[in-house]
């Protein structure tokens, strides 16, 4: 239980890390997007949408080729 006891401590501080680069990176975007005009938030944010609609539907479709090759080993 010892040995345990520093990981932790070392994965706790990773997340403090992690979540506070993310509250800092999610400042600086809303900052720079104040400074922007109204088109070119839009255009933005549009673009920042089709980016995920990309990352979703990658995931969906490895998603997807997982079932498929579960199914067939499920089968055999």
């Amino acid at each position: 239980m010892e040995s345990q006891k520093p990981v932790r401590e070392e994965l706790y501080e990773r997340r403090a890390v992690n979540s506070n680069f993310e509250i800092q990176l999610q400042d600086a975007i809303v900052n720079h997007l104040n400074l922007l005009s109204a088109e070119g938030k839009r255009k933005v944010l549009e673009f920042i949408n089709t980016l995920i609609d990309a990352e979703q539907s990658k995931l969906e479709f490895n998603r997807r080729q997982g079932r498929l090759y579960n199914w067939v080993d499920a089968e055999e």
